[in-house]
């Protein structure tokens, strides 16, 4: 589905930007935090004229560069495997304080993110505020990603209007490119998972894969392999889908894993939510990504399995 995970305009930022001469004008409406659409449609500016205060910013080609500066840069990253004894703030951002649009029922929460005895959770809870009257979990890296080995260790949350994902994005503001690579689980079918990959901002290539058992019950390795010439998805090792057919992404995104409900707008996809299912969690075990050229860095690869 496409995405457009902004970036927060943090206040502290207000601090360094350029002087009034650059003709940036900031106007406040009691808001502690900043909404920056990202890919912003006339649906996802009237939901958040409606739900949302807004701290809006008038800026100029400075101010622009001020805001760029916060945001993730593209580029190749190294491989790594992160067992998540911690969260490693170098690597991870936390999504929090903003909503995608009117088809997503719950807004990023830092605090909807936790890890409890080397395990991450992303839960979804029942929690009023400004902007929706539930929480959810978003987290992502920093830096980058290309074509390499994504690996996941996961348990997915189950229910309907639900999605729990892995999943890697390119867009704005990072690049004008909206490339993207998806395991998504929709809760109101547990042992499915739904694969996908937009190129250009064009979809429309979603296929379902058997998990072969229940994906909220227990955790399973999930893994897709990115290069120049295919894209291919396994699940705890075995193969389920191989794309080579023109074209594919090829623009380098951000890492990310996510759970959050859908709303009325996506009721046909997801299915309704139910709001007895709050709260609700999925929990990853380990990530990791192999960068070309490389393989078996953690005994728990798919690629120590291959000759």
């Amino acid at each position: 589905m496409p995405r457009s995970p902004a970036l927060p305009l943090p206040l502290s930022i207000s601090a360094n930007m350029p002087a009034p001469d650059t003709k940036i004008s900031i106007v406040t409406m009691a808001s502690s935090k900043a909404i920056i659409p990202t890919e912003a449609s006339p649906a996802w500016e009237n939901d958040m004229q409606k739900t949302a205060p807004v701290f809006a910013c008038v800026y100029s080609v400075a101010a622009t560069a001020v805001l760029l500066a916060a945001t993730p840069a593209l580029g190749q990253a190294a491989s790594f495997f992160d067992p998540f004894d911690r969260i490693d703030n170098s690597r991870w951002y936390i999504s929090d304080g903003w909503v995608n649009g009117n088809w997503h029922g719950c807004t990023w929460a830092k605090s909807n993110l936790v890890i409890r005895n080397g395990i991450l959770q992303m839960k979804l809870t029942k929690a009023p505020n400004p902007l929706r009257a539930y929480k959810c979990a978003e987290i992502r890296t920093h830096g980058s990603h290309g074509y390499g080995l994504y690996e996941v260790s996961m348990r997915t949350a189950a229910g309907a209007g639900l999605n729990t994902a892995m999943f890697t994005y390119s867009g704005r503001p990072l690049t004008p490119i909206h490339d993207e690579i998806d395991f998504e689980f929709l809760g109101k079918s547990p042992r499915d998972v739904q694969l996908n990959y937009y190129v250009a901002g064009r979809g429309g290539h979603e296929s379902i894969a058997s998990v072969g058992s229940n994906a909220s019950a227990a955790f399973h390795t999930y893994a897709f392999e990115w290069t120049p010439t295919a894209l291919t998805w396994y699940i705890d090792g075995r193969l389920v889908r191989r794309v080579t057919a023109a074209p594919r992404p090829t623009t380098p995104g951000q890492f990310f894993l996510t759970l959050w409900n859908g709303t009325d707008k996506n009721s046909n996809w997801l299915g309704t939510f139910v709001p007895s299912t709050a709260p609700v969690t999925a929990e990853v075990d380990w990530v990791a990504f192999t960068a070309p050229g490389e393989r078996c860095r953690f005994q728990q690869s798919i690629s120590c399995k291959r000759r």
